[in-house]
C-alpha cells in the first residue's frame, strides 16, 4: 500500500482515519497517521523529519504527564494553589473525545530558578530532570519562576516586568521533537511576579498558560470570527463564544485579557476540532470494533468532516485562504450567525522551500510540510459538531462553507496557516457553497463531504518570459518587464552587461491580480552574480536579505557596482521560495551605460545618456551639480552639462554622471565618465559652433510623395566640420495656408503634428534629419535644427496638390 506521502487526499484522509484506528487500538504512537487541518503547529517534511512528510507533529505518548516545580510560585501563590492552577489550565484539554490526556506526573526534582539554570552555547540550561534528555522520564516541566530569574533568561534582561504580563506571563518551549515528527519534551515557565493579591492575576495566568497547553499539545493558531478581534462589525455574544482559545492574539479591554471573553476557560468548537483532528478516537476500519479507553468514547458519533481543495483556475493549489464553515440544522432558514470551524488550504504542503537568493531556510522551517503539490489548496475541517436542538430532535445538518483571507496581522509566531513570513490574500473573490450531507444526527461515524472551491476570476495568466539559471534571458532593452512567479518553487533568471565603474538598481515590485502594488503577495528577493560564476551558489555580487526594503509600496531594490565591465546574472525569487499565478511582479534595471560627448568645453553643453530604465522626470547630476534634463525615453536621457564654474573648485580630471529616479530614490552612476577642457581634435568650444545646411532645403512635393532627408552640418568658427555635436531637432507639420476671406482676419494655419528629437554629428560633421510628414494632406513641415549656443538654421518644406 502506498504511504499517505504518496496517496491522494481522499485516499490518505481514508488512511489517516484506518491508521489512527489501527495505532489506538493498540496504545502505539498516533502519529504514524496523518492529519489534514487547521490544528497542526508543526508539519513534517524533507530534509530534517526523516519519516513521511505531510504529517501532523504529535506527542509521542496519548499520556504525556507534566512535572511540577516544588516551590512556590510567589509570596501570594504558594506550591499547592500554584499546582491547582496548572491543573485547571491543562484540564481544560482532557476532552472524552479526545484520545490525549494530560496529568501530573509528580513534581521536580529542586526548585528551578536562576541559580540552577543558566545561559549555554544552545540556550538556557535547565537542571537535569527539567532538560529535554529526560523526556521519557518527565515530558512536560513546569516551572515555577517566583523571582522572574528564568523569564530574563529565556527572554531577556526585564522581560519579567509585572508590567510585560501580557506577554511575558506564561513561557512555553516546546525543545525535544524526534527526526520522526514527535513531540518528546516541553517546557512551560510561570512567572512569578504576574501573580499577586488580586485573583484576577492568577486567573489571567491560568487562562495565558490554557492557551500554553495547547501550544505544547502541538496545535496551531486558528482564524473564526475575527469580528471579535478587529470589531468590526461589532461581535455579538454567540460570535465571541465561538472565537477560540487558541487565536493568535489577545484582545485587550482593560488590565486582565481574560475578561475580554465570555467563558474563557472554555474551548470553543474550533479549538476541539483542532485537538481531535490531531488525537482522535475513531473505530472506523477496525473489525472487530475496539473499546474506547475509559472516559472516552468516539469522536464522531455526533461530529463530522469536510475537507477538500482551493484552486486557481489553471489548477494549482491556492496555499493560505481560511475556509471556516457555518452550521444550519435542517429546516432552519438560514444558518448560525457566526463560523463554527476552521480549516488553512496548504497547511500541510511545504511551508518554506528556500530561494536561490537567501539559501535553504533557517532552521526546521525548511522541514515543515511536504512538497507534494497535491496539498498546495488542501483543507479539512476536521470535527464539524451536530447542533444540538432544543427539542433534543437531531436532523440532517447543512454545512454553509466559505472562503477568506487570514488576518494580515498573524504572521511569525502568531502565523495562522502556512504562510509564516507573511500572509498572502486571497486571489479572486470570497466563496461560499452550501454542503449537504448525510449526517442523521452523526450518528454514522465518520461521514465526510468534499467540497472543493475553484476562483473562476483569480489570476491565471502564467506565460512566464524568464529563462533557466542555466541560460538567463537578457534584459528588454527599455530596461523595464512584467511577469510572474507563478509556480512554487519559481525563480525568474535574467541577464545584463555592465561597463567597468557603473552602478545600477535593481527594483522589483510585487504586484496583485489588477496590477497594483502590494505587499499581500510575492516577497520579492534580488541576487545578482558574475555571468561566469558556477550555478547553483549564493550570490557573489550582491543581494537583498529580506523582501521590502524599499519606501515604495511592495518594491524591493538591489544596488549594484560593476569594477570591471563584464555580464552580469540576476535573479528575482520569492522569500519564501514560494510561486503562484498571483505572484505578478514589475522588475526594472536602472542603468546609465554610456555618455556622449564624453568631452566638453568649460562652458559646458548638451550630454546624451544611453542605457536603460529611464523615465520622465529622472534627474540628473554632473560632479554633484544638477542639470537641466530636456528629454527623456526608457533608453535615453538629454541634458545640458553646467559649466564648469558652477562647481565648488575646477574639475581636475573627468567627473561622475549620475541618474536618480526622485520616486524610487533608484541611482545609477557612471564614475569618471564626464571631461572638461579643451575639446578632442575636430573639435572646438560649443558656443563656436555653428549650422550649414547642405541639401534638402526648399523641397515641395506631391501629395504622394515623400521629403528628402535634410542634411546639415556642424561646423567651427572658420568652417571645419565638427564631430560628435549633440543637435536638437524641432519640427511641426501645419496645415497649408487657407485663402484669406473677402473680410475679416486670415484663418490660422492648424498644428497637424510635432515632434522633439536629438541627434549627434558623425565624423564629417554631418547631421541627417528625417523631415516630419503627414501623408496625403498639403502640408508645410518646419524644420529648427539647434548646435550649442549659436548654431541655428530653420527652413520650411512644401506638400501639396
Amino acid at each position: 500500500m502506498a504511504g499517505a506521502e504518496d496517496a491522494s487526499p481522499t485516499v490518505a484522509l481514508g488512511l489517516r482515519i484506518g491508521r489512527a484506528a489501527a495505532c489506538l487500538a493498540l496504545g502505539c504512537l498516533l502519529a504514524a497517521g496523518a492529519a489534514w487541518a487547521s490544528g497542526p503547529r508543526w508539519v513534517t517534511g524533507p530534509p530534517n523529519f526523516t519519516g513521511p512528510s505531510g504529517q501532523a507533529v504529535l506527542w509521542y505518548t496519548l499520556q504525556p504527564l507534566y512535572f511540577t516545580d516544588p516551590g512556590d510560585l510567589s509570596a501570594s501563590v504558594d506550591h499547592a494553589a500554584a499546582d491547582a492552577l496548572v491543573a485547571a489550565a491543562a484540564g481544560v484539554w482532557n476532552l472524552p473525545i479526545s484520545a490525549i490526556t494530560l496529568n501530573q506526573g509528580g513534581a521536580l526534582n529542586q526548585h528551578v530558578s536562576g541559580a540552577n539554570t543558566y545561559l549555554g552555547e544552545d540556550g538556557v540550561v535547565f537542571p537535569p530532570d527539567a532538560q529535554s534528555s529526560n523526556y521519557f522520564a518527565k515530558q512536560i516541566a513546569v516551572v515555577y519562576d517566583s523571582d522572574g530569574s528564568v523569564t530574563d533568561l529565556l527572554l531577556g534582561a526585564g522581560a519579567s516586568s509585572p508590567a510585560e504580563c501580557r506577554q511575558n506571563g506564561v513561557t512555553e518551549s516546546v525543545d525535544g521533537i524526534s527526526p520522526a515528527g514527535t513531540i518528546l519534551h516541553a517546557v512551560l515557565v510561570l512567572n512569578g511576579r504576574c501573580t499577586g493579591q488580586a485573583p484576577e492575576q492568577q486567573l489571567q495566568l491560568q487562562y495565558q498558560l490554557e492557551r500554553a497547553f495547547g501550544r505544547v499539545l502541538g496545535l496551531g493558531w486558528s482564524q473564526t470570527n475575527d469580528n471579535v478581534f478587529t470589531q468590526t462589525p461589532q461581535p455579538t455574544y454567540n460570535q465571541a463564544m465561538h472565537w477560540p482559545i487558541l487565536h493568535p492574539m489577545d484582545i485587550v479591554c482593560g488590565p486582565y485579557t481574560y475578561q475580554c471573553l465570555p467563558q474563557p476557560f472554555t474551548l470553543r468548537d474550533d479549538d476541539v476540532a483542532g485537538l481531535i483532528t490531531l488525537y482522535p478516537w475513531v473505530a472506523m476500519y477496525q473489525l472487530p470494533t475496539p473499546t474506547p479507553a475509559p472516559g472516552k468514547v468516539w469522536s464522531y458519533l455526533q461530529a463530522s468532516v469536510v475537507y477538500g481543495t482551493v484552486s486557481f483556475p489553471t489548477g494549482e493549489g491556492m496555499q493560505g485562504v481560511n475556509v471556516v464553515v457555518r452550521r444550519q440544522q435542517g429546516g432552519w432558514p438560514i444558518p448560525e450567525a457566526w463560523q463554527d470551524v476552521s480549516g488553512v488550504s496548504g497547511s500541510y504542503f511545504q511551508q518554506n522551500g528556500g530561494n536561490p537568493v537567501t539559501g535553504p531556510a533557517a532552521g526546521t522551517a525548511q522541514s515543515l510540510g511536504s512538497p507534494d503539490g497535491q496539498w498546495q489548496g488542501f483543507y479539512e475541517l476536521g470535527w464539524i459538531p451536530d447542533i444540538d436542538p432544543p427539542d433534543g430532535a437531531h436532523g440532517p445538518m447543512i454545512g454553509v462553507v466559505s472562503t477568506e483571507a487570514i488576518n494580515p496581522l498573524y504572521i511569525g509566531a502568531y502565523a495562522v496557516g502556512p504562510y509564516v513570513a507573511g500572509q498572502v490574500a486571497p486571489s479572486g473573490a470570497a466563496q461560499s457553497q452550501t454542503t449537504e450531507y448525510p449526517l442523521f444526527p452523526f450518528v454514522v461515524p465518520w461521514n465526510a463531504w468534499a467540497t472543493d472551491f475553484t476562483a473562476t476570476d483569480a489570476a491565471s495568466g502564467c506565460a512566464v518570459g524568464d529563462g533557466p539559471e542555466s541560460a538567463p534571458n537578457p534584459v528588454p532593452p527599455g530596461g523595464w518587464w512584467t511577469d510572474v512567479l507563478c509556480a512554487h518553487g519559481h525563480a525568474a533568471w535574467s541577464t545584463f552587461t555592465a561597463q567597468a565603474g557603473r552602478t545600477a538598481t535593481l527594483e522589483v515590485t510585487a504586484l496583485d491580480e489588477h496590477g497594483l502594488a502590494t505587499t499581500a503577495k510575492a516577497m520579492p528577493l534580488i541576487g545578482v552574480w558574475a555571468a561566469t560564476d558556477a550555478t547553483g551558489t549564493l550570490p557573489t555580487v550582491a543581494a537583498t536579505p529580506a523582501a521590502f526594503n524599499s519606501m515604495q509600496p511592495g518594491m524591493t531594490a538591489l544596488g549594484v557596482a560593476a569594477v570591471q565591465a563584464q555580464g552580469l546574472r540576476l535573479v528575482i525569487a520569492d522569500a519564501r521560495g514560494d510561486g503562484r499565478p498571483d505572484f505578478a511582479y514589475r522588475a526594472r534595471v536602472l542603468y546609465a551605460d554610456t555618455l556622449q560627448p564624453a568631452i566638453v568645453g568649460t562652458v559646458g553643453g548638451e550630454i546624451t545618456i544611453q542605457g536603460m530604465g529611464f523615465r520622465m522626470g529622472n534627474t540628473v547630476t554632473v560632479n554633484g551639480v544638477a542639470t537641466a534634463v530636456t528629454g527623456w525615453s526608457a533608453t535615453e536621457i538629454v541634458a545640458i552639462a553646467p559649466p564648469a564654474s558652477a562647481f565648488r573648485s575646477p574639475p581636475t580630471g573627468p567627473v561622475d554622471v549620475v541618474v536618480t529616479d526622485l520616486e524610487t530614490h533608484g541611482t545609477t552612476a557612471m564614475t569618471g565618465a564626464l571631461s572638461y577642457g579643451n575639446p578632442p581634435p575636430g573639435s572646438t568650444d560649443p558656443s563656436q559652433w555653428r549650422l550649414v545646411v547642405m541639401s534638402g532645403a526648399g523641397q515641395a512635393v506631391a501629395l504622394a510623395g515623400t521629403f528628402a532627408p535634410v542634411v546639415v552640418m556642424v561646423t567651427d568658427a572658420v568652417g571645419d566640420p565638427v564631430a560628435g555635436a549633440p543637435v536638437a531637432v524641432h519640427q511641426t507639420a501645419d496645415a497649408a495656408e487657407m485663402p484669406c476671406p473677402t473680410r475679416g482676419p486670415c484663418p490660422i494655419a492648424p498644428a497637424l503634428a510635432a515632434s522633439d528629437t536629438a541627434a549627434i554629428s558623425d565624423g564629417n560633421g554631418l547631421v541627417s534629419v528625417t523631415p516630419l510628414q503627414v501623408a496625403g494632406v498639403a502640408e508645410v513641415t518646419h524644420v529648427v535644427v539647434a548646435a550649442g549656443t549659436q548654431g541655428f538654421v530653420s527652413l520650411s518644406l512644401n506638400q501639396g496638390p
